[in-house]
């Protein structure tokens, strides 16, 4: 995955070439993520179904407010406070389930995670920008939530239907293959979406460096708070969390986004491909000498 990154910014033609396809693959990567999720594995995680929904609700509303407040007391420029807290409302990325199976966090219950907030934050997070900044997206709340509805709603009956179709034990043997998948299309991604730090760089570096500061804080923070937070429960589990909150999906945004925020939005995504691809390789003996030690 990190190889996306660095094709990405050695050469800026390819992320031209590719822009167009930018908002196609990451409604993919969603269908993929909810294929991978087998309806049967997630009886054996009930027993903690509890601390997995409070836990999905802390990182989409919780985390989002704690942002907006720190952003603030920083004197954090209006338009990356909006774009920060959107990075905090969405749900986590759809590759954060394979990063906890090769961390040996709970894998099924970050597929959970990740399924629930992405139902949950089409309501949450239109309404969390709303209030937080003063509609600054340049987006109808209500209409942004219906249409972020329709695309998840749509994502999950084709991957499931699909699932269903294949059969249970079928689905199962290609369930490695569609990890592949999803590292190779966030590959591919990470170079579409480098064109956002090509297209700002040459006339305003001074921007480019404070959103890159700012995605590598939130990445970090997101995580040592949440890890701090649900320390003392289920330590698997409690490690998914804070995985999943610092690894948003905001490039579900894409889709709805316009204006402004369209822009900043294409520049924030760049930056924080970065800590996002190569945090997990650097935290990953933090994370196994904390929950599974």
């Amino acid at each position: 995955m990190p190889s996306g990154v660095v094709i990405g910014i050695l050469f800026p033609n390819l992320t031209l070439l590719t822009k167009p396809f930018a908002e196609s693959i990451v409604i993919c990567m969603l269908t993929v993520s909810i294929f991978r999720l087998d309806p049967t594995e997630i009886l054996v995680t009930l027993a903690r179904i509890k601390l997995i929904l409070f836990g999905t609700s802390f990182i989409l509303v919780i985390v989002p407010l704690l942002i907006f407040l720190f952003a603030h007391l920083v004197n954090t420029p209006i338009e990356l406070i909006t774009i920060l807290v959107a990075w905090g409302s969405c749900p986590p990325l759809v590759s954060m389930p394979g990063l906890a199976i090769l961390i040996g966090l709970n894998g099924t219950a970050a597929l959970i995670i990740l399924l629930g907030a992405t139902l949950i934050f089409t309501v949450t997070l239109p309404i969390l920008l709303s209030v937080l900044t003063e509609n600054g997206i340049d987006i109808d709340p209500l209409n942004m939530s219906i249409k972020l509805i329709i695309i998840v709603g749509l994502c999950l009956l084709a991957a499931q239907l699909f699932r269903k179709l294949l059969g249970n034990s079928l689905a199962k043997k290609i369930d490695p293959s569609a990890d592949g998948l999803i590292v190779i299309l966030m590959a591919f991604f990470a170079i579409t979406i480098m064109g956002g730090i090509h297209n700002v760089w040459p006339t305003n570096p001074q921007k480019v460096l404070i959103f890159f500061l700012a995605a590598i804080s939130v990445c970090v923070l997101s995580q040592l708070f949440c890890a701090f937070t649900f320390c003392k429960f289920h330590r698997p589990t409690a490690g998914t969390i804070a995985l999943a909150s610092g690894s948003r999906n905001l490039a579900l945004l894409l889709p709805v986004a316009s204006g402004v925020f369209y822009d900043n939005l294409w520049l924030f995504l760049a930056v924080i491909q970065i800590p996002v691809y190569f945090l997990p390789i650097i935290s990953k003996p933090l994370y196994r000498k904390i929950y599974l030690n």
